[in-house]
């Protein structure tokens, strides 16, 4: 008796203890941190609040008001599961203040954190989260819901024909091969039960293109009623469900596998509703249901909604948000997954973009990551009747690669595959939001890519055959020509943003979210290409995510045109910042300085790179460093052609394909230039195109070290009539005259501003 009395105290005593105290404590270097910055100005209304995990914590409570002492106007949300929350009405203009407590599993409120402010701008945009009651009112109780409603089948039916009947003869052509084709057994474990690359990636293209097929089965038998379809999506929607969703195809064991099938998945099962039996339901509900659980719990386990970077959750959470809403009434947990994905999205999604449009990850992951969102979008728009494209970074998502990568234009920017020339692939989400956003320039670059009718298969119907306009396409002639993506932290400059074959492109990088993810130990790293043609460029090939020659060299500072000091580049983590600390455009010249010190140690106190851009042909390039002690400098150079270097060690020439540079490379004390085509290592798998690496150290170690750069570019062939360069640096002013075509020409920059002045 008194065991049992003793251990009922001890019970008690748990359930009354005081909550979790807020800590208050600063982010860590993976944590999105306190959202708004305290003081900011925010241009959505309402903001999205994000704040740190407390350990113990079960919910936590939310509190705004007008004033610091939350006297007046407030506004208490008591209970929300997640460390971020979004208001689901537009607040008043003007300054709010907010805090936060923890609620323990009974419910008791802990001591409020400190208080912070933020202040909505009047023109800010209304972007309010729905409300359960906005969820529950609009979702479609039947089925098909996912990127299409039941009131809309009629409107697609009829789409058959007409307009749109060459695009339905390719649907109705694939689905009629998919009837014909083996089912695609489910992946085997590791070989020897170790992870390699070749089987994940086969694992996974398998594993996408068996959900892919009863996607297209699904969707021909829901517009067509024809049997066969729905009996094809049938059966491989019953195969897919007998693989075992905590095996080889989970998010545990090949996430790349298992997200398809979540998402793709859902919609083959929304789509082919009708053809399947009680029993057929039943079992995939019961699989769906595992899968979706899985991937909720790595996703708070992360948890995403604070450690915003982690790559693949930046699209997890929106494929589980498809599944909720596809088993939404039939699944238990699919209401929780769709406040999971609506919590998400209106809080700082997306992490690596910004409202500029940027995408800090880099071209190749703005296309891969943006296009997918689209389909979210699109499931939002039909289940929620909600624009998500009225969100802040979608208003100048397709701005982003139109400077980055526009038509005709040989670079791509920076990350994991930068290497590569953009395909026009870029254009197809481009075209979706240039007739969501009514834009008709964002429509002329998908034209000028070829991709003006948008996105192929099932999607890509859904959206032609949609009613409404698609814009009159326009050249953005009166655009600037240069362009700076503050978050994401790229500035690029042109001389012709309507045709690749005439311009000269320089792209720059100094970013402060740091080397991490898909980006590299880049920062201060810029890429050149003229007429088409790349001429500086980032160099290798990723193997795979972490080999061993992405680690020794494609991730590295020396494999980009970038700068080492004291024999060292930046480390790949958050710790290797940057910043773009000046941007000038202007109609004669472009004007733009980073600041990178950050990545290089203790040692180094500051390092800049300043670029002047002197249209249409002359880059002068100025890195400049303070440290602790004397430091040499190594700055590398790459080029896809052998570079010439003349015997006096200072003059360099490149020519590859329509383009050419030729400059000088100046230091005090000289430089020591030379060039390999080698790697550190051989890469694991796949070839490299050939590839030269120059490199420009300086011969004397300073505190104070420089290094200028004056580059000339033409077209290939035609003599670039760059001379008489010469350092007329002095103090806290670095300069350089030369004659260009004749004519004399003057930049000094003055380091303590920075500043730039040209004559």
């Amino acid at each position: 008796m008194i065991g049992n009395l003793i251990a009922l105290a001890v019970l008690s005593a748990a359930l009354h203890a005081a909550p979790p105290a807020v800590s208050n404590r600063a982010p860590g270097p993976d944590d999105i941190g306190y959202l708004p910055a305290d003081g900011a100005n925010v241009e959505t209304n309402p903001p999205a609040l994000a704040w740190l995990p407390e350990p113990g914590a079960k919910a936590y409570a939310v509190q705004f008001a007008r004033e610091a002492g939350f006297g007046r106007e407030v506004l208490t949300i008591e209970k929300t599961p997640y460390v971020l929350y979004t208001h689901t009405a537009v607040m008043s203009p003007g300054k709010w203040f907010w805090r936060y407590a923890t609620l323990d599993g009974v419910g008791e409120r802990s001591a409020w954190s400190l208080a912070r402010s933020f202040t909505i701008t009047t023109g800010a945009q209304p972007f309010p989260r729905p409300s359960a009651e906005i969820v529950k009112t609009r979702m479609p109780s039947q089925h098909p819901r996912l990127m299409l409603r039941p009131e809309e089948l009629a409107n697609f039916r009829r789409a058959q024909t007409g307009t749109h009947e060459k695009r339905w003869n390719l649907l109705a052509g694939d689905a009629e091969r998919y009837l014909k084709l083996d089912l695609i057994k489910e992946p085997p474990p590791w070989t020897g039960g170790k992870w390699n690359a070749p089987e994940w990636r086969e694992n996974y293209v398998q594993a996408s293109k068996a959900v892919e097929i009863a996607e297209t089965l699904a969707f021909c038998y829901m517009l067509s009623g024809d049997r066969r379809y729905g009996e094809g999506a049938r059966k491989w929607l019953m195969h897919i469900a007998s693989w075992d969703p905590l095996g080889t195809t989970s998010m545990e064991v090949n996430d790349e596998a298992g997200m398809p099938i979540l998402h793709i998945g859902s919609r083959a099962y929304d789509w082919a509703y009708e053809a399947l039996t009680g029993a057929d339901r039943e079992k995939l509900r019961a699989v769906f249901r595992v899968r979706g659980e899985e991937a909720y719990h790595l996703l708070r386990k992360i948890p995403h909604e604070q450690r915003a970077y982690h790559s693949h959750a930046g699209r997890m959470w929106h494929f589980l948000g498809e599944a909720a809403i596809a088993y939404h009434g039939e699944i238990p947990e699919a209401e929780m997954w769709l406040d999971y994905a609506l919590t998400i999205f209106w809080s700082w999604y997306p992490a690596f973009g910004d409202d500029d449009g940027g995408w800090g990850q880099g071209f190749s992951y703005w296309n891969s990551y943006v296009n997918r969102s689209t389909w979210w979008l699109d499931a939002l728009n039909a289940a929620l009747k909600i624009d998500g494209t009225e969100k802040p970074f979608y208003r100048h998502v397709g701005d982003f690669p139109l400077y980055i990568a526009p038509p005709g234009g040989a670079l791509v920017g920076f990350g994991d595959f930068a290497e590569q020339r953009p395909g026009g692939q870029q254009a197809i989400p481009v075209s979706f939001f240039a007739r969501m956003r009514n834009k008709p320039e964002w429509q002329w670059y998908a034209e000028a890519w070829g991709k003006g009718d948008g996105a192929p298969g099932p999607i890509g119907f859904l959206r032609a055959a949609r009613p409404g306009p698609i814009p009159v396409a326009k050249a953005p002639w009166d655009w600037p020509t240069a362009k700076l993506f503050r978050g994401a932290g790229w500035a690029t400059m042109h001389t012709n943003l309507l045709d690749g074959a005439k311009d000269v492109q320089i792209a720059f990088r100094s970013a402060e979210l740091g080397n991490i993810s898909h980006s590299h130990s880049d920062q201060n790293a810029i890429v050149l290409g003229a007429f088409g043609s790349p001429l500086l460029v980032n160099t290798g090939i990723r193997p795979w995510y972490g080999s061993p020659f992405t680690k020794e060299w494609y991730w590295t500072t020396k494999a980009h045109n970038a700068l080492e000091i004291d024999g060292r580049g930046q480390p790949k983590t958050s710790e290797g910042k940057g910043k773009v600390v000046v941007f000038r455009p202007g109609t004669v010249y472009d004007y733009v300085v980073g600041e990178a010190a950050a990545g290089y140690g203790e040692d180094v106190e500051r390092y800049r790179r300043h670029l002047v851009f002197l249209k249409p042909e002359i880059l002068v390039m100025v890195d400049e460093v303070r440290a602790k002690k004397p430091v040499p400098l190594k700055m590398w150079l790459h080029g896809l052609a052998p570079f010439g270097i003349d015997s006096g060690g200072s003059r360099v020439t490149l020519e590859f394909e329509t383009a050419a540079l030729a400059g000088y490379l100046l230091a005090p004390g000289g430089l020591t230039i030379d060039q390999t085509d080698k790697y550190t290592i051989p890469p694991e798998q796949g070839t490299t195109r050939p590839e030269w690496h120059l490199s420009a150290e300086t011969v004397q170690s300073r505190a104070s070290p420089y290094i200028i750069s004056v580059l000339g570019v033409s077209r290939a062939g035609h003599k670039i009539q760059l001379s008489n360069v010469k350092d007329t640096s002095d103090g806290e002013r670095i300069g350089v005259q030369f004659i260009n075509a004749g004519k004399p020409m003057s930049v000094r920059i003055d380091t303590a501003g920075p500043s730039v002045k040209v004559e």
